[in-house]
């Protein structure tokens, strides 16, 4: 009924569309410049309701991200057994050892391989820490010039307004907490 490069080109489109969707919402920043007074009001209001939930169950948060910590290492040390174990079959039936000669051979090979990977990686710590620390200042910086030339186009009513939300804000968490 329909050509086979009719259903390929609309399906190709309709992937495309998608595609370009995701990658304008992925990296579409929130230009507060074009925001209403109430637009801000909210969220500010929005910012310390988060703020408040989050002191307010902190503790709970803080145990489940220790529980889910302790079952990843728990998959991870089960990971590295079952790599172990099978490792130990293939020494065993490969060289015909014991299970203490192939443990023995496997603990030498880790070491080994771990000294290997220090050696390679020690010297490059401090470049990659120079590196890290300029990517990270000149994101620092960027926000800081985003958000200064921002406040510079507000108009007074919008800055004192919004400088009225934080002070109600600070002040209503310093009371509830």
């Amino acid at each position: 009924m329909f050509p086979e490069s009719f259903f390929h080109r609309q399906n190709n489109t309709r992937i495309e569309q998608v595609a370009n969707f995701i990658k304008a919402a992925a990296f579409r920043q929130y230009d507060k410049k074009v925001e209403s007074e109430r637009q801000m009001l909210f969220r500010v209001t929005l910012k310390f309701i988060t703020l408040i939930v989050l002191i307010s169950i902190f503790d709970s948060l803080l145990d489940l991200f220790l529980e889910l910590f302790d079952l990843l290492i728990n998959l991870l040390h089960l990971f590295i057994e079952a790599i172990e174990y099978m490792l130990e079959l293939l020494l065993v039936y490969i060289l015909h050892t014991n299970t203490q000669q192939s443990e023995t051979i496997i603990v030498n090979a880790v070491i080994i391989i771990a000294l290997f990977l220090a050696y390679r990686l020690l010297p490059n710590i401090p470049q990659l820490y120079i590196h890290s620390k300029r990517n990270f200042r000149a994101v620092y910086l960027r926000h800081i010039k985003r958000e200064s030339s921002c406040w510079r186009t507000m108009s007074l009513r919008y800055k004192i307004k919004w400088c009225i939300a934080h002070s109600l804000g600070t002040t209503s968490f310093l009371l509830l907490m």
